[in-house]
């Protein structure tokens, strides 16, 4: 199976990709290590990690937004799932999830290593991107979907009890295929 999952920062996409990775025994790609680890041309090196780790392995879960790698993954994915979590619901877990790595030093493991979370100018600027990211980013979710006409690969996950339905679907279907 192939998987990207889209969805606001704080909505939930690195968390359940780990339960995926699992359950799916597939590949991982957190677009959010590769970019924030390169120094330069970071939507370039996504790209291309995107296209090698695509190529090189059968089944996969990509985590992740950056719409300019949209057309990279879209083609090539079974399952989209697109968690539309309430923006204060993403903003608060933003929030809470900063204060753990800042005050209780624990480590992001979608992260890249070398990223330091400073709680500055840029940091506010970002809390505002996930505020307005409905506003802002679905439209270009929406139109690459439209683009590739891939509607019909979305799962659209809004809360935890959808994701846990979700999940429990997934694992009942795995179980009917081993017997």
């Amino acid at each position: 199976m192939k998987i990207i999952l889209i969805g606001s920062s704080g909505s939930g996409k690195s968390t359940l990709t780990r339960e995926l990775s699992v359950l799916t025994e597939s590949s991982v790609l957190h677009l959010d290590r590769v970019f924030h680890a390169a120094e330069h041309h970071q939507r370039e090196v996504l790209r291309q990690t995107t296209r090698e780790f695509i190529a090189t392995h059968e089944c996969w879960i990509i985590d992740g937004n950056y719409g300019s790698t949209l057309d990279e993954r879209i083609p090539f994915a079974d399952v989209i799932i697109w968690l539309k979590v309430p923006r204060l619901t993403t903003l608060m877990r933003v929030i809470k999830r900063s204060i753990k790595v800042r005050c209780l030093g624990q480590k992001r493991l979608d992260m890249a290593s070398e990223f330091v979370e400073k709680w500055d100018k840029e940091y506010l600027e970002f809390l505002k991107f996930v505020w307005n990211f409905p506003k802002t980013e679905f439209p270009q979710i929406e139109e690459n979907l439209t683009k590739f006409d891939a509607w019909d690969k979305v799962v659209i996950l809004k809360n935890r009890k959808d994701k846990a339905k979700y999940l429990n679907m997934l694992q009942k279907n795995s179980k009917d295929k081993m017997k």
